[in-house]
Formats: C-alpha cells, structure tokens, sequence
C-alpha cells in the first residue's frame, strides 16, 4: 500500500510538470521556480527511498521524467528571468530546442506515422470485415424520417435515418431495403436515383444518376455503387459518423422532358440535339502529384488551323443546322468549303436532309487529307458542338466509342474528336480562347469581319424563296469561318513568336497562361494536394464580395483598383502542406496557410468583412460562427475588429511564384496596344482561375437508345 501511495504520488507531480513546460508557452518565473523546486525534491526523495520501492522500468521512467523537469525548467527559468549574453543565451535556447527535438518531437511523429500505418491497416480489416458481416446478415430497413415532392425539381425526397449505425455495405443495403418499401418505387417505370449522406454542416453526394426500377433487388443497386462506396470509405471518412441518408428519386422519363425542355429553351436549339442520347458521364481524377516547370521548345512545329461555322433557321419552333461553312489553309491560300442543306427534302424529312448535310459534308473533309488538323469553332460549347456531335455521331459506319467529348461542368463542349474512315477529327472551341465575340476578335486582329449585320429573314425556310435572300446569306455564312480563320492564324503567329507556345496545343484561355506560366516564369515544382486535403481546403475558396445599387445619383465618383487581381498575386502564395497544428499551441501572427477558427464580429459592426457559405450560398454574417479561412486573411480582420480563435491550423511553406509573371504582362499591358495589350491583360486575369479549378474532368460515353 506504502509503495502505490509513492507512486501516484511520483506520478502526480512528474507528469503535470512535462505537461506544463512542454506545451505552455507563457511561463512566469514564480511557476517555473515552483516547478524546479518541487521536481528537484521528488528527485532526491525518490533516490533516498528507491531500495524500499524497487528498481524496474517504472521507477526508472520516473527518475527520468523528474531529471528531465529539472533540466528544462532549470533552462526556462535561466532564459526569462537571468540577463546573459546574447551568445551565451543562443546557445541555451539551441540546446533546449535540440533537446525537446530528439526527446518529444521526433518521437511523436514516428508514434504518429505507426499510428497513421496501422489506421490504414484496421481500415482494410474493417472494410474486409463488413464484407463478411454484410454476407451472413439480415437486412432491416432504415427508419424513415421525411418524405416530400420538390416541385421545382420535380422529384420525391426520402430523408431516412442510420438508427442502427450500420456501416459500408449494410448501411446502403438497409437503406435500398428501406426503397423498396415506398410507393414510389413499386411504380412501374425507370427512375433516377441519387444518394447524399449529412453530418452537422458536411454533405457528400454518394453517387450520382443510378438508374434503378421496381425490379432492381439490393444486390443488383450494391453492385451498380460498390466503386462509389469504396472510394467514399478510402477518403477517410466513417460512415457510422452520418446519421442522415437522403434520395432523390425522379420519374426516368419526366427527368429526360424536364432536361431536354430547360436545354432547348436556353439555347434554342432544336430539341433532338439534346436528347439523341443516353450520356453516361463519369469523373475522371487526375493522379499527377507536382505541377512542374515544361521545357521551352527550341523549334514549334505549326499545327494547322481550319474553322467552322453553322448556320441554322427555324422550322417547327426548333432551329435545325442548313449550312455548314469550312475554311482551310491550302499552298499559302484560304480555301472555303461550302454546304447547304437540300431544302426541298428539307420540307419533306427534316431529318433525313440533316443526316444527308453532315454526310456530304464529311465526305468532302475527308477527301481532304487535312493532317493533325485543329479546327475550330467560335462558340462550340453552347451552340455548334451540339449540332455537330449529332451529326457525327449518326454517320453511316460511325463507331460511336471513337467519337468522344470532353465537357465543363455546365455541359458545354470542350472539345469533340473522332475517327471517321480511318481520319482523325478534332474541334475545338476558339471562344475558349478568346472570350469575346467574332466581331471583335476580328476587330483586335485587324481581320475584316462580318460583311454585314445578320439579317433576320435568314432564320425562315422562306429563305430559299428568294435567290437575292439566299446569296445574300451563302456570302455571310462563308465570310464567319474565313474571318475567324485569318484572326487564329494571326494569334497563333504571335503567340510563337512572343511566348513559344502553340495555341493549338492548349484548350481555353487559362490552360493558355497556365502554359506560358509554367514554360517561361514556373521554376521549381508546386505539390498538388490529396484529395482529402483538397477537400478541406476548398472550403475557404469563397466568392468575392458584390453589391448592387439603383443607377441614380448625384455629384457620384467612380473608383476603380487597377489590376487588383494581379497585385493580389504578387504576395506570397501557400505552397507545400507542412503539418496540422492544434491551434491552441500557435497564435495567428506566427502562421501561414489555412485556419479553422470561430470568428466573432466587433459589436456595431455596419459593414461585415469576412464570407461565410451556408447552404450554396455566400453570406456575410454578424456574431460568430466556425469557418476555414486564409490566414492571411484573418490577420487582415483582426485590425477591424474581428475576434479569431484558432482551433486548427493546416500550415503551408509559402512563396512569390507569380511576381514575374504579373510584372511582365503588367508592363506589356502598360505601354502595348492593340492584341499585344488585350493578350497580356487577359492573361493577367486567367491564370490564377486554373489554380482554383476542381480536380475533375467531365467525359461522356455515347449509348445507342434501344
């Protein structure tokens, strides 16, 4: 009994004191001299009466832990409260920092990195395990918390509870099982089904547009997710730790008219453009681990340009393609391909004369020979490549796996390819590049441009009526793909020659600086982050701050900050995640990245600074609330007013990566004109958009309907 009172006793006291001098930073010298005097008594109480209480591994662990408080605390108290040399005092510090190094900081990240290890290891064995239990086990319902009808969306949504906190297979087993039991399911018919899963502020989309139906059976609705459940489980994220599951379900067939009615009216195009097929679109994640510098290309070889432009009109309230306008480079000369629809066929079977347009045109391109061909369209993502990968797509011998697309997340076409009797087709989009209109795209290049302003009876069938009309219309049609022809053709001279880039080599404006970026300024390689960590740290990318006014006033100044974009990327940029730091040891001067913290807004605060995204929308709130945010920019708030309490830190190394490629387009745009200025603003304004985007890209794989 005497000897565990010795040892609590011990224990008592050695181990608040490590606690203390090893994570308070703020020590005054009555609680370090307390502290030494009290260490160094239980020191030598221990060595006086160690023969009553044995030598083991215990007791030696204590005498280290008392001789250990008495070292740093012995170096604390000398550091604060005695005046030493400056050299003298450097070397006290060096030593008490070497020392807490090799006894407590390296340990702890070799304990964490074993901890880390064997985490990965029991997620295997959980994962094996709920495999097995999911086998041998019967399947309860989920409990059913709300059921509603959105009108706006046009779907029934199930809100249900993970009462018996089930995990992986199970969860989405007991989930379906719970389906099943709904009215909306047992009707006959496909429908769309979505899963999402909430915890407190968090909402993860599952899966996305499984099409199920009343005969689909929980094994068959597991097998169509159990990629999207793996990859869920490996982001690190316990599905026990989600308590509310919701589906959306819609009626297959009133999901395709609402799609196709909302697409049709957006950009009056006719409406089987839209829905000729069942798009299975996947997300692709790009595994590349470093964005390094590219090599600069001693000698470019040109890529060749060709352009193409649609003309449509309306017929039966839809537009419908009439003409197709190509223009080429051929021994120094533009040569302009030319194909109209045969409009008498036109009134009888709009879409055999569709069919027969894209034929003969495809034939002629590809009598051609045009090798390693670009071409482009100005405006292919919200118009022509709708028109155009329908008409691919229903040429006689088409091969639709080798027809494909790349599309932004707002369903426009990046770029369309496909092989076609053994020729290769590339369309990309020239409005990508240069986000301005024809017009004055041509306008900044000096290229002649439209020869007249269009005219409306071109859009009416009653447009082959009329022989003046439709010349009229043939020499518009034909001047849109020379004009936009002869502008690339200047661009991309520019662009070899200024910045040794190929503008056919590249997709949009931003893909474009980031190019130019990382061939002429990038110079050491910038770690992409994980996807774990992407996640957290998209959280603090929020949009900028608007207001809106009524357009009047009086005696009114107009203020505007030149190039706040660019200057705002001459500071210093979070580069490499370093570590996560409790944010109760740092204070918010002595850091760099990204912070977790309750915010607490200064009382009579007119103007609030700092967003806040609550449910898809970005506010800006009074009071307090929990957010992740650029340290920097919560340094900014504090001078306002602004409470943070630090409750996690993710640390980054930081570095000027943009400054001299700011300051040379910033000075290009200073003293140039003409393209010179418009490109060098443009790309002031796109490069730092690339470094923001989603580590997703949007495919489609094309299905014949039965």
């Amino acid at each position: 009994m005497k000897i565990l009172f010795f040892n609590l006793f011990f224990v008592a006291i050695a181990l608040p004191s490590v606690i203390i001098l090893i994570t308070f930073k703020s020590l005054n010298k009555i609680i370090l001299f307390i502290t030494l005097i009290i260490n160094i008594i239980s020191c030598m109480y221990m060595i006086f009466y160690i023969q009553s209480i044995g030598w083991n591994i215990y007791t030696f662990s204590l005498l280290f832990m008392f001789v250990n408080n008495i070292l740093l605390s012995s170096i604390r108290f000398i550091i604060k409260n005695i005046s030493l040399n400056s050299l003298i005092g450097d070397k006290l510090i060096n030593i008490w920092l070497i020392y807490t190094k090799i006894i407590y900081t390296y340990p702890v990240y070799i304990l964490r990195k074993i901890f880390s290890i064997s985490g990965k290891v029991l997620d295997i064995i959980n994962n094996r395990i709920n495999n097995v239990i999911h086998d041998l086990s019967i399947i309860k319902p989920l409990k059913l918390l709300n059921k509603e009808y959105d009108e706006e969306s046009k779907c029934t949504i199930l809100t249900f509870e993970n009462n018996y906190l089930l995990d992986h297979k199970n969860l989405f087993a007991a989930l379906f099982a719970a389906l099943i039991l709904q009215s909306e399911f047992k009707k006959n018919g496909k429908k769309i089904m979505i899963v999402s899963i909430f915890n407190e502020d968090k909402t993860f989309f599952i899966h996305k547009n499984i099409i199920i139906d009343e005969n689909t059976t929980i094994f068959n609705y597991l097998d169509k997710i159990k990629h999207s459940i793996q990859t869920f489980y490996e982001s690190g994220y316990p599905l026990t730790a989600f308590q509310i599951l919701q589906i959306k379900l819609w009626n297959y067939e009133t999901k395709i008219i609402l799609n196709g009615k909302k697409k049709t009216q957006t950009n009056s195009i006719h409406q089987f453009r839209r829905n000729f097929h069942n798009n299975s679109v996947k997300f692709t994640q790009n595994q590349t681990d470093l964005i390094k510098p590219l090599k600069t290309s001693k000698n470019i070889n040109k890529t060749s340009i060709a352009t193409i432009d649609l003309e449509t009109i309306q017929l039966n309230n839809n537009q419908i393609p009439i003409s197709i306008s190509f223009s080429y480079i051929f021994n120094n000369e533009i040569i302009t391909l030319f194909e109209l629809i045969d409009h008498n066929l036109l009134l009888n079977n709009s879409d055999k004369a569709i069919k027969e347009l894209w034929f003969n045109f495809m034939i002629k391109l590809n009598n051609l020979n045009l090798n390693k061909c670009i071409i482009y369209s100005h405006n292919l993502g919200s118009f022509d490549g709708y028109f155009i990968y329908k008409g691919v797509l229903e040429l006689p011998d088409i091969n639709i796996n080798k027809v494909n697309s790349i599309i932004d997340e707002l369903h426009r076409f990046i770029s369309i390819d496909l092989i076609w009797k053994d020729k290769k087709f590339i369309f990309k989009d020239s409005l990508r590049l240069f986000p301005i209109s024809l017009q004055e795209f041509c306008d900044l290049f000096n290229v002649e441009g439209k020869l007249h302003s269009y005219n409306p009876l071109f859009n009416k069938i009653t447009l082959f009526e009329n022989n003046n009309l439709l010349n009229s219309f043939i020499e518009y049609s034909k001047q849109d793909s020379i004009s936009l022809l002869k502008a690339l053709i200047k661009a991309q001279h520019i662009y070899i020659n200024e910045y040794n880039v190929d503008i056919c080599s590249i997709w949009s404006t931003s893909t474009l600086s980031f190019k130019i970026f990382r061939q002429n300024f990038l110079k050491s390689n910038i770690p992409i982050l994980s996807k774990k960590l992407d996640n957290i740290i998209r959280l603090a990318y929020l949009g900028g701050s608007t207001d809106y006014f009524y357009k009047y006033g009086e005696n009114l100044k107009h203020y505007d900050v030149n190039s706040l974009y660019p200057k705002a990327m001459c500071n210093p940029m979070p580069i490499e995640f370093l570590e996560e730091i409790d944010g109760i040891d740092v204070k918010l001067e002595d850091v760099f990245g990204f912070a977790e913290a309750k915010i607490t807004t200064p009382e009579n605060l007119f103007i609030p600074l700092l967003p806040y995204k609550l449910e898809n929308e970005t506010l800006h709130p009074l009071g307090s609330w929990i957010g992740l945010y650029f340290t920097e920019e919560l340094k900014t708030i504090v001078k306002y007013g602004y409470k943070v309490e630090l409750i996690k830190v993710y640390s980054f190394s930081k570095e000027n990566i943009f400054t001299k490629y700011i300051e040379f387009f910033y000075n290009i745009k200073k003293f140039a004109i003409g393209p010179l200025r418009f490109i060098a603003k443009m790309h002031l304004n796109t490069l730092y958009g690339y470094f923001g985007r989603k580590k997703t890209l949007i495919e489609t794989k094309n299905v014949f309907k039965n």
